[in-house]
């Protein structure tokens, strides 16, 4: 029935920005759960923003593991390959970051803070990857319909915890 990769990735985007909204949800409804829903929020949202990171590495890698023609990449494509490879790391120090915020140091407005900073400069940084051509446009698509719902999320916890409605 979806034989299409990007209907599947559609789908699975989709089925992974619910427990964002399941778990905004809970904060903002149920006063009983909301410290439980904002850790869990957290430990998901630096899960995701690891893996968003590690996408960069396969865009990275790509292009690498089989040269065009037996043919070395030339040194401007390999200069561009080594930053997508650190910046792949950087979504998983911040999703690292906030988790530890959140789990030793009781700071889950902080912590929520990182993560949207996180989602934030990753959306950045593939849209001009999209302009410097390692990006696909469909893929820059779907990742910002996804980053909408996950930024607009974490940021109504956040305020939800800022203003004391949810003490997290």
């Amino acid at each position: 029935m979806f034989k299409q990769p990007f209907t599947i990735a559609i789908i699975l985007t989709l089925a992974g920005a619910v427990p964002f909204l399941v778990l905004g949800a809970i904060v903002l409804l149920d006063p009983l759960q909301a410290k439980t829903a904002i850790e869990v929020l957290i430990s998901y949202g630096a899960v995701i923003l690891s893996f968003l990171g590690a996408v960069h590495w396969g865009f990275a890698l790509r292009d690498t593991a089989h040269p065009v023609n037996g043919q070395p990449l030339p040194p401007a494509t390999l200069g561009a390959e080594r930053q997508l490879l650190v910046f792949g790391v950087i979504p998983a120090l911040i999703g690292w970051l906030s988790l530890s915020l959140m789990l030793h140091f009781n700071a889950p407005a902080l912590a929520l803070f990182l993560l949207l900073a996180g989602f934030l400069i990753t959306i950045v940084v593939e849209t001009i990857g999209r302009g410097r051509g390692v990006v696909a446009g469909n893929y820059l698509a779907l990742r910002w319909a996804a980053s909408i719902i996950v930024m607009a999320t974490l940021f109504v916890v956040l305020l939800a915890v800022l203003t004391g409605m949810r003490a997290g």
